[in-house]
C-alpha cells in the first residue's frame, strides 16, 4: 500500500485560479509541515508545477536519480502530465546541487553530532525551485519537504515561493519494529512502512529478531515463521534507497525462548526451556560467535543492537537456587564476549540499561564502547529519570527508547503513547541524546500495526525537529496531510477509536499491568464470571460510551472508504477491523450483564416467564445470537486483514480466540433452548441465570 499524495488540499478550481496571482503571503494559510523545518520563510507569488522541467546529468547517482524522480513522480501526479525535460541543469526550472557524495546513511561519524550531512536548503521563487544538499540524503528530505508545499490539482497545481533552511536536531532518528512476538510482516508490509516513514524523515530502522531470521546451519530456526536472508537483503536495500539504515536488533542473551525450547538447544538455557541462555556454556558462546558472525555478514550497517534487556530468570535462579552463580557478573562478561566478537566486524553495540534496576552500579563497569539505550514505556519522568541517571552520572553517550502502546490494545491509547514519546524526548533533547528509537511491541499477537502508524510518525517528526507537534492538532493535521481524499472522515475516525480505547481502558486492564499492559487480556475473558459481573455494572456507561465511541468510529471509517485513494483501502480497512474488535470487546460484557438482569428480574424479582428466553435466544435476533453472528463475521473479516499485512504464521492462533468465543455463546444459547424445550412455557427458574446455566468456554 502506498499513501496517496500527502499535500492535497481540496479547495474549488476556481478559487485556486484565483488565487494562483495573488501573493504568497496572501493567498491562503501557510502549509503545515511535518516535520518542521529549522527555518522558514514565505514570499510574494507561486511556482506554478506545470511550468516545471529537470535534467538529471548521466554521472549523477543512483541515491540522486531516486531522490530527483520521486520529486517528478510528485509532479506528475498532482499535474496529471509527465514534467518536461530540460537540456541542461543551468535552463531546468528545478535545479540541485549536492556538496558531498556518498555519506547515504547515518554512520558512526555522527556520534559526535557534528556532521551536516542531512542538511539542505529549498529556496522557490515564480520561476525556479532551488535544492541546496550536502549529500543525496538532504536532498531526498528536500523533496519530502516539497511534497509537503504543494497546492492545488492538475494544471493549477504550484508551490508558494519559500526559502527553507533545514537540518535535524539530532542525528539518529529510529523505528524499532517486533519481528519475534506477534505476526510477522509480509516483504510488501515492510516497504510500505519504510516509505510511510521516510516522508518523516526516519533515518533508521531497527528489525528487532529474536530467532525470526533462517540462519545457515539452524535450518529449523525460522523455518516458515521467520523471513529468509535474501529477504532480508531486499528490505536493506530498500531502505537504503530512502536513505533508511536497517539495523539488526536481537537479543543474545535473554528472550530466546524460542530457541531454548527445542530439546536440540534446551540443554544452552540457564533454566528449564526457560528464556535466558547459560553463559557458563561453551556451547553457548560458540553459538553466539556463529550468530554474530552471520547478523554481521547480512547486514551491512555499522550499528548493531544487542538487546541484554529482562535477564531476569538468571537473578531469580542465582538468588534462589545457586549461591554460587553472580548474576552481575555473568551480564557484564557475556556482554563483554558480545561487544569483543562484535567489534571485530566493525560494528558499534547498542544494549539496553534497565538491569540497571537490579544492579546499581552497572553503568560503571559496562565496556566502554557500548552505547547504553534507556527504555521506558511509560509517561512518568520519574521513571524515565531513574534509568536517565545513571547513564547521565557516567558521562556517556546514549539512545533514548519510547514505545506506541499498542501491544495491549486493540488500537493504541493515545494520551498514553503521545505522553510518553514526549517526556522521552524532552529528556532526550536535554540532555543530548544521540538518538530516538520508537518501539512498536506485538506482544498479543492480535493489534494491526497499522494502527500504530500515526503514532510512529509523531515520534519521527519529533525526533528530526527537537520536539513533538502539538497534541491536540496533530490527529487532524496528520490525517488531512495523508488522506487527502477523505480528511474529515479520518478526523473524525482517529479522534473516536483513541476515544473508545481510552473508555475500554477505564473498564479492563487494571490486572494486567505486566505482560501486556493493557486491556486485550481481559476483552476474551468470560463476561458472566462475577467478577466481571460486578466489574461491568461498576463500568457500564463506559461500556456503552467505548460502543459509542467505536461505532462513530466505524461510520467516518466506512465514509472514508467510499472517499480515499484506492492505494489507501487496505490500511482503513484495518483501522475498521479494529473499531469492529472494540465495539465488540464492550459488547460482550455489557451483553452478559443484560442477559443476566434481564432473566433474574423475570424468573426472581417478577416471579414470571416473561418472554425472557425468546429475548435471549431468538434465532435472528436474541442478544446470544447477536454475538453469535458478529464473533463469525468478525473472524472473516479479521483474517482477510491479518494476510493483507501478515504471513500466514500465528494466524490460527488468532482465529483460535473466535473460535472459542464462538463456543461460548453457541453452547449458552443451546442451554438456554434445551431448559425452555424440558419446562412448561410458563415456567419459573428459581436460580439466577448464572447459577443455572453456568456460561463457561
Amino acid at each position: 500500500m502506498q499513501f496517496a499524495e500527502l499535500n492535497r488540499f481540496r479547495i474549488p478550481v476556481l478559487i485556486l485560479i484565483l488565487l494562483a496571482g495573488l501573493s504568497g503571503t496572501a493567498f491562503a494559510q501557510k502549509p503545515v509541515l511535518f516535520p518542521e523545518p529549522e527555518k522558514t520563510e514565505y514570499g510574494d507569488g507561486t511556482f506554478l508545477l506545470s511550468a516545471a522541467s529537470l535534467f538529471l546529468p548521466a554521472s549523477a547517482s543512483p541515491e540522486i536519480r531516486f531522490a530527483i524522480n520521486e520529486l517528478a513522480q510528485t509532479i506528475r501526479e498532482k499535474t496529471g502530465t509527465t514534467v518536461k525535460k530540460a537540456t541542461s541543469l543551468s535552463t531546468a526550472s528545478i535545479q540541485f546541487s549536492i556538496k558531498e557524495k556518498g555519506a547515504e546513511l547515518p554512520g558512526t561519524d555522527e556520534i559526535q553530532n557534528t556532521t551536516d550531512r542531512e542538511k539542505y536548503r529549498i529556496q522557490i521563487s515564480p520561476k525556479k525551485i532551488q535544492i541546496i544538499a550536502q549529500t543525496s540524503a538532504g536532498l531526498y528530505y528536500a523533496v519530502q519537504t516539497i511534497r509537503q508545499l504543494i497546492r492545488g490539482q492538475k494544471n493549477q497545481s504550484f508551490l508558494p515561493t519559500v526559502e527553507i533552511s533545514d537540518r535535524p536536531k539530532m542525528p539518529y532518528r529510529g523505528i524499532m519494529m517486533d519481528f519475534a512476538h506477534g505476526g510477522l510482516l509480509t516483504v510488501d508490509e515492510i516497504k510500505q512502512q519504510i516509505d510511510f516513514l521516510a516522508k518523516w524523515k526516519t533515518n533508521q530502522y531497527y528489525f528487532y529478531n529474536e530467532v525470526s531470521i533462517e540462519l545457515d546451519g539452524f535450518p529449523s530456526i525460522g523455518f516458515r515463521a521467520g523471513y529468509t536472508k535474501e529477504q532480508i537483503r531486499t528490505i536493506i536495500a530498500y531502505g537504503k534507497e530512502r536513505h533508511m539504515d536497517v539495523i539488526p536488533f536481537l537479543n543474545l542473551y535473554g528472550h530466546l525462548h524460542e530457541l531454548v525450547r527445542n530439546e536440540k538447544y534446551a540443554g544452552l538455557a540457564i533454566g528449564k526451556y526457560g528464556h535466558e541462555l547459560d553463559p557458563r556454556n561453551p556451547e553457548t558462546n560458540s553459538l553466539l560467535k556463529n550468530w554474530i558472525k552471520q547478523y554481521s555478514d547480512l547486514f551491512p550497517s555499522p550499528f548493531i543492537h544487542v538487546g541484554f534487556d529482562e535477564t531476569w530468570e538468571t537473578k531469580r535462579i542465582a538468588d534462589d537456587a545457586d549461591i554460587k552463580i553472580n548474576s552481575e557478573e555473568l551480564w557484564l562478561a557475556q556482554l563483554t564476549l558480545v561487544q569483543n566478537e562484535l567489534k571485530q566486524y566493525g560494528k558499534t553495540v547498542l544494549a539496553w540499561t534497565d538491569m540497571n534496576n537490579y544492579y546499581p552500579d552497572l553503568m560503571k563497569k559496562l565496556p566502554a564502547e557500548i552505547i547504553p539505550v534507556i527504555w521506558e514505556y511509560k509517561p512518568d519522568t520519574v521513571e524515565i529519570n531513574r534509568y536517565l541517571n545513571p547513564v547521565l552520572k557516567e558521562k556517556k553517550n546514549f539512545f533514548i527508547q519510547p514505545a506506541v502502546s499498542g501491544w495491549g490494545h486493540i488500537y493504541p491509547d493515545a494520551k498514553y503513547t503521545y505522553d510518553n514519546i514526549d517526556l522521552c524526548l524532552r529528556a532526550g533533547i536535554k540532555n543530548k541524546t544521540l538518538g530516538f528509537i520508537n518501539s512498536v511491541w506485538t506482544d498479543p499477537v492480535e493489534p494491526f500495526v497499522r494502527s500504530s502508524w500515526m503514532f510512529m510518525a509523531y515520534g519521527s517528526i519529533g525526533a528530526w525537529q527537537g520536539k513533538v507537534p502539538d497534541q491536540a492538532t496533530f490527529g487532524d493535521q496528520f490525517a488531512t496531510m495523508v488522506f487527502p481524499a477523505a480528511g474529515a472522515e479520518m478526523r473524525e475516525a482517529f479522534s473516536k477509536l483513541a476515544l473508545a480505547g481510552s473508555y475500554l481502558d477505564k473498564c479492563l486492564g487494571k490486572n494486567t499491568n505486566g505482560v501486556p499492559r493493557g486491556t486485550i487480556v481481559e476483552s476474551w475473558s468470560n463476561p458472566f464470571q462475577e467478577y466481571y459481573l460486578k466489574n461491568t455494572e461498576l463500568h457500564f456507561q463506559d461500556f456503552k460510551n467505548a460502543r459509542k465511541a467505536s461505532q462513530e468510529a466505524q461510520d467516518a471509517l466506512i465514509m472514508a472508504l467510499r472517499k480515499c485513494e484506492k492505494t489507501d483501502s487496505l490500511f482503513i480497512n484495518s483501522l475498521l477491523v479494529s473499531a469492529r474488535l472494540m465495539q465488540y470487546a464492550a459488547t460482550r460484557f455489557i451483553w452478559a450483564k443484560t442477559i443476566c438482569d434481564r432473566w433474574n428480574e423475570s424468573m426472581l424479582s417478577k416471579k414470571k416467564n416473561d418472554f425472557v428466553v425468546y429475548d435471549l435466544t431468538y434465532p435472528c435476533h436474541g442478544l446470544i445470537v447477536d454475538l453469535m453472528d458478529e464473533t463469525g463475521e468478525l473472524k472473516e473479516a479479521y483474517r482477510q486483514t491479518w494476510l493483507t499485512e501478515y504471513m500466514p504464521y500465528r494466524l490460527n492462533t488468532m482465529l483460535g480466540r473466535f473460535d472459542v468465543e464462538y463456543a461460548l455463546w453457541q453452547k449458552l444459547s443451546l442451554k438456554v433452548l434445551d431448559y425452555r424445550i424440558q419446562n412448561a412455557r410458563d415456567h419459573v427458574s428459581k436460580q439466577t441465570f448464572q447459577a443455572l446455566f453456568k456460561p463457561d468456554f
